[in-house]
């Protein structure tokens, strides 16, 4: 996304650093959907993206002071935000939902990873995630397979390995379980971030 420059920036700053809200009030209009988009590409979720955003302009508003000594306020407001990101994901990691939903994402980034540098953290992240699915039974790895590579409902896997719907469903949740902590204790969420964030252009130069 473009991001217009805003006019005589310097002066805002400046004004933002002193505690002036209507200066303020223009960097949050200026960034505000670029911001939520990242989160959102990220979280696909729109209430965590504005709680997301808004917490990355809490923040900046709270040192507000530093603004009048920045000279590239792009990258100022996007280690906030990276940071924050980060920060939040290390926090949800810990639930068998958002960590699905991790698995959906870094699938979908090796997929759509074409050029030399992202090819290079997205296979880092490949080789973790293989990883992570070596460490499960073979009936884990069988019921994982099917749902993540094929898209089997538990229905149809059911149907198709011949036990029951319940079966499925824990297999399933001891895998995630399995797979969590294999994440966790290798970072890999830094790794998916430095993925999505070699992907993703944040700001426009």
């Amino acid at each position: 996304m473009s991001v217009v420059r805003l006019y005589d920036e310097v002066s805002i700053f400046k004004k933002v650093a002193e505690g002036d809200e209507a200066a303020f009030r223009v960097l949050f209009d200026q960034y505000w959907d670029t911001v939520y988009g990242v989160a959102l590409a990220l979280t696909k979720s729109e209430n965590m993206a504005n709680e997301m955003a808004q917490d990355v302009f809490v923040k900046l508003w709270l040192k507000r002071e530093k603004l009048a000594g920045v000279e590239n306020f792009e990258g100022y407001l996007f280690t906030i935000a990276r940071n924050h990101i980060y920060n939040v994901f290390r926090k949800r990691i810990k639930t068998a939902a958002f960590t699905n939903h991790l698995l959906d994402y870094a699938e979908d980034t090796i997929a759509s990873s074409d050029a030399p540098d992202k090819h290079l953290l997205c296979h880092e992240l490949e080789k973790q995630v293989a990883g992570a699915v070596e460490h499960l039974s073979q009936q884990q790895r069988t019921i994982y397979s099917l749902s993540r590579h094929h898209g089997m409902s538990q229905e149809e896997i059911a149907a198709t390995l011949h036990i029951s719907r319940h079966t499925v469903k824990s297999h399933m949740n001891k895998a995630l379980h399995v797979i969590r902590d294999y994440l966790r204790h290798y970072s890999i969420l830094e790794i998916l971030l430095m993925c999505f964030f070699a992907q993703a252009t944040f700001f426009a130069s």
